[in-house]
Formats: C-alpha cells, sequence, structure tokens
C-alpha cells in the first residue's frame, strides 16, 4: 500500500513538474489607443468606431485615449459619439479626454504616456474668404461661366498649415517616440506629389506641409501607417446628404496616381474604418503608405473589413518620397527640426 501511494504521488509530482516547465500561452494584449484631432470630423468617426469595437470585444481594449483642443472640442466630441456613450457610461475607465495643443509641445506628454498605438487624425482648418467667394460669383456671372477665378482660403492665428501639420505633427511624432508608442497611423492627404493643385496653391501649401511630416515620421525610427485619403466626404460646406461607409468598392494606390480618376473621393466614415483595421492588425499596416480612394455607392464590391486583402492590389508597393520632397523640406525657418525625408 505504501509503495502504491508512493507511485501514486511520484505520478502527480511528474506531472506537475511537466506543467511547470511548459510554456505557458500568453493572453493578447490589450491596446491602449490614442486618437489625436479626436474632436475633428474624421477623428471623432476613428473614436465612435474604436468604441464600437471595445463593445463587441471588450477584451481587445485597455484605454481609448482623445486629445482635444478644448473643453468646446470635448462636448462637441461627446456630443458625436451617438450610442456609444453607453459604454462609457458603463465602462469608465475605458474611455478618457486629455486637453492639449500639437502646437504646444509640452502639453502632449500626459496624452502619449503609456499609450501603445496613436491615430494622428489632427490637420489645419482652412476658412474661406466671404469676399474671395463673392468675387468668384461675380466674374462667373459676368462672363456667363466664360472665365473663373478660385477663391482664398485663410487660417485662425497660431493654425496655418506650417503650425499644425509640420511642426504640430513632428511634435506628436517626437512625444510618441519619448513614450515608447508601438505604432502611428497618421492619416493624411492625397495631392502631396502635386505642388500645383488646388489645396497647395489656395490653401498656403497645406498638402506639402502635410507630406513634410510624412517625411519626418518615415526617418523616426517609429512603427508608421501613413493613409493619404482622397476627397473626404461629405465635403465641408457642401452637400448636407450623408456619406455612410460600407456602401463604396474601395480602391489603394500610390503617388497620386489615383488622381486621374474621375473623382477621387472617399467618406470619412470608411477612412476610420481602415484607420481602425491598422490600429488592429499592426502586423499587415506597419511600414505602408498608400492612397484611398472609393467608387460610386452601390457600385462594385464592398469592402469585406480584411486589410490584408484591400492592401494587396498594391503587390507591396508604397508611395515613394522623392526629390520633390525634398526640396519642399529646404523651406523651413532655421530654428525649426528638420526632416530627413530623402
Amino acid at each position: 500500500m505504501f509503495k502504491s501511494f508512493l507511485s501514486r504521488s511520484g505520478s502527480r509530482l511528474a506531472a506537475q513538474s511537466q506543467a511547470e516547465d511548459e510554456p505557458s500561452v500568453p493572453e493578447p494584449a490589450r491596446r491602449s489607443v490614442l486618437v489625436t484631432g479626436a474632436g475633428g470630423q474624421t477623428g471623432s468617426i476613428v473614436v465612435r468606431k474604436l468604441l464600437e469595437r471595445a463593445a463587441a470585444s471588450p477584451g481587445d481594449f485597455a484605454l481609448i485615449r482623445c486629445l482635444v483642443r478644448s473643453e468646446a472640442s470635448e462636448e462637441s466630441l461627446r456630443s458625436k459619439l451617438g450610442e456609444t456613450k453607453g459604454l462609457i457610461v458603463s465602462s469608465p475607465a475605458l474611455f478618457e479626454v486629455v486637453i492639449g495643443d500639437v502646437t504646444d509641445a509640452k502639453s502632449l506628454e500626459a496624452a502619449f504616456k503609456g499609450i501603445d498605438h496613436v491615430v494622428v487624425a489632427t490637420s489645419a482648418m482652412p476658412r474661406i474668404s466671404k469676399l474671395s467667394l463673392a468675387c468668384v460669383i461675380g466674374v462667373k456671372l459676368l462672363s456667363f461661366s466664360l472665365a473663373s477665378m478660385k477663391p482664398s482660403f485663410w487660417y485662425d492665428d497660431g493654425q496655418n498649415p506650417e503650425q499644425v501639420d509640420w511642426l504640430g505633427q513632428k511634435a506628436q511624432f517626437d512625444a510618441a517616440e519619448a513614450a515608447g508608442v508601438k505604432h502611428v497611423v497618421l492619416v493624411s492627404s492625397m495631392c502631396g506629389t502635386k505642388p500645383d493643385h488646388f489645396l497647395n496653391t489656395q490653401m498656403e501649401n497645406i498638402v506639402l506641409w502635410k507630406r513634410k511630416a510624412e517625411c519626418a515620421l518615415v526617418s523616426s525610427g517609429l512603427p508608421y501607417t501613413i493613409i493619404h485619403p482622397g476627397g473626404l466626404l461629405p465635403h465641408p460646406g457642401g452637400s448636407t446628404s450623408p456619406a455612410p461607409g460600407g456602401k463604396r468598392q474601395l480602391y489603394v494606390g500610390v503617388n497620386d496616381a489615383m488622381m486621374e480618376s474621375s473623382s477621387p473621393v472617399v467618406p470619412r466614415e470608411d477612412v476610420a474604418e481602415v484607420c481602425v483595421s491598422c490600429v488592429m492588425e499592426p502586423e499587415t499596416s506597419a511600414g505602408r503608405s498608400f492612397d484611398l480612394t472609393s467608387g460610386p455607392e452601390g457600385e462594385g464590391t464592398t469592402w469585406s473589413g480584411n486589410l490584408q486583402e484591400l492592401l494587396s492590389p498594391l503587390e507591396g508597393k508604397n508611395c515613394v518620397y522623392s526629390e520633390a520632397d525634398s526640396a519642399f523640406c529646404s523651406i523651413e525657418r532655421r530654428d525649426t527640426r528638420g526632416c530627413h525625408c530623402y
């Protein structure tokens, strides 16, 4: 009997020792995500979609943090979140809003602390000159539509493209690097290879400044994904009709090649969904830089949500940064931080 007991005890100890020697399977890490520009039209949709993902799969996220410029922006964001506000109430530790200004690097430290993934959706906001708009209409009427002119735009003090889209984004990348962020998803814009495009000639080179920031991100060493959407739907100040996501076929390209299509546009909802997919699948999205447009609603095949499938037509190609970018990068004050894109 004693021998039998020893035999059983030895078996249990051997099994316990074997179990301790076997490596345990770690649980998937929960993501801590920061969305900057969260009070804006695109950023707020990214936040909503992250919260929807968190509701569907609570174990995926530890924190969804939002960076906004003011209390008014925070209030605007909360009003845009719709039904997902219920998740914020039921899981207060999941959602956080931080006030900071990307043109003030010091104000960014708290926002980036403890963050794994960042979606950068900040952008300078051009405001149309009403006088120039009146002139546009007048010229068109007086010439019986035979002549035309383009409106001009302006920016709030301290919020022009150089300050927001270049220096402000560079400050975010510096903060991300200091905080040990693992992945940055940057929402930029098409037309970065076209200095003569309306967005650059009439809006203080807004996309060229964005492009300069892209160069800085690529050379920073941070894992990155850069998305260049076409015209974002619905257009501000244009048609008030909605532009729902998931209703159009999405197309990807590089180097503004899709600018030649008849309508290089894409709904903000779809852009936000691609951003969230890039956060969820960094193994697929890291190191990629691509353009994004869509076909007409109701035509073609809508995107399944599979990021690898969306990017497959590129066959591994990414947007190329060239001598043209290097030329624009030299246009900066000597006291600013440089970028080394070429």
